[in-house]
């Protein structure tokens, strides 16, 4: 006689329906976590995956729970692929607005200190050979606009003499011109010939300032654009990345995700300011950046939502926040914790046997007497 508790058919019929609920939850869900994959560039192609991992994890459950061991490393298997792209889907769906926002910050962040908090840089621009530098540069384009307006006049003159003024602080020698040379006039013929006998006049002083080696920076032209950008850069979404970090209101589907008009201004403020960090230190000097790149791999994220790598990146990173602790918890209860205690409260052994006592067909031996 047997001692094993015998287990109420409703309990058992309870039991394996809380297990197939889970089983259908964990399934859509990974599907959902799927999505942003395209299998078999499909939209259709995670629920194909999803479906082939819940037949595979029903039958798996199914010869574990009646005494095959065996089996139930393959359910675990299955049931580790739903835990994962549930969370996928969960992580995302739930601390959406939260990764948003962090990001505006931290973008934020680095813009002002880009702008305002770099010394080096400060260093750089305040520096007076680059100041005199790009003066010379300014004073030259001048004088080769009045040119082409009206001839070298008093006002071609007067910047002359501010470029004159600029070159006897480095002892180079002052620019002259002749009064066949510097004279007013409308005759474009004459006025083309004065533009280029001044403007290698000018180039000339300018090289010889560049030879002094009193400037520390490879292009000086290149790194004020790049500085001047930089501050419009500033200017234009400084206030737009402190809305989308204070927003908490706005909602992040992950279906439209890179439609989303907050998330389009991450994107596109990461690729500008990518571009003007590189003007920047080509200006500076190639080979030593004086600002560092946003990382690809790190910005922008916000349009990378519901994509496995961002997903595991992020729960990584956040793994000492409440709310991912309380996410990852949710889908290993569903994906693997229900199933796993069913499995153990109805488990059989592997001596047991759901068929009848095979000693009924086995034929019998008996002894015949002559």
């Amino acid at each position: 006689m047997s001692d094993k508790m015998q287990i109420p058919p409703i309990v058992k019929i309870g039991a394996w329906l809380l297990s197939l609920i889970v089983f259908v939850v964990g399934f859509w869900h990974t599907h959902l976590g799927l999505q942003q994959m395209k299998p078999f560039n499909s939209e259709y192609g995670s629920i194909a995956i999803a479906a082939i991992v819940l037949i595979l994890l029903l039958i798996t459950y199914w010869f574990a729970v009646n005494g095959k061991t065996m089996a139930l490393i393959f359910y675990i298997v299955c049931g580790f692929f739903f835990f994962i792209f549930n969370l996928n889907y969960f992580y995302p769906s739930y601390v959406a607005r939260v990764l948003v926002q962090n990001e505006a910050k931290a973008l934020n962040d680095t813009l002002q200190k880009y702008t305002n908090g770099s010394s080096v840089l400060s260093l750089a621009k305040n520096s007076p050979a680059v100041s005199d530098y790009l003066s010379l540069t300014t004073l030259k384009s001048d004088v080769t606009t009045e040119i082409t307006n009206n001839g070298f006049g008093p006002e071609s003159q007067k910047k002359t003499n501010e470029f004159n003024a600029i070159l006897s602080k480095y002892n180079i020698p002052l620019i002259s011109f002749s009064a066949s040379t510097a004279s007013t006039t409308n005759d474009k013929v004459k006025q083309d010939k004065m533009k280029k006998d001044v403007i290698d006049a000018f180039d000339k002083r300018i090289q010889e300032f560049m030879e002094k080696g009193v400037i520390k920076i490879g292009n000086p032209i290149l790194f004020n654009e790049g500085l001047t950008e930089l501050k419009q850069l500033n200017q234009k979404y400084t206030k737009k990345l402190e809305k989308i970090s204070a927003d908490n209101k706005a909602e992040y589907p992950l279906e439209t995700i890179r439609f989303n008009k907050n998330v389009q201004t991450i994107v596109s403020f990461v690729q500008e300011l990518n571009t003007i960090v590189d003007k920047v230190n080509n200006g500076f000097e190639k080979d030593k950046p004086i600002l560092k790149r946003l990382d690809e791999e790190v910005h922008p994220r916000a349009d990378k939502l519901g994509t496995i790598k961002h997903t595991i990146t992020s729960i990584f990173e956040r793994i000492k926040e409440i709310d991912t602790w309380s996410i990852i918890l949710v889908c290993l209860f569903i994906d693997l914790l229900v199933p796993l205690a069913i499995y153990l409260l109805l488990r059989k052994s592997e001596s047991d046997s759901d068929t009848p006592d095979q000693t009924f067909n086995r034929p019998s031996n008996f002894n015949r007497t002559y």
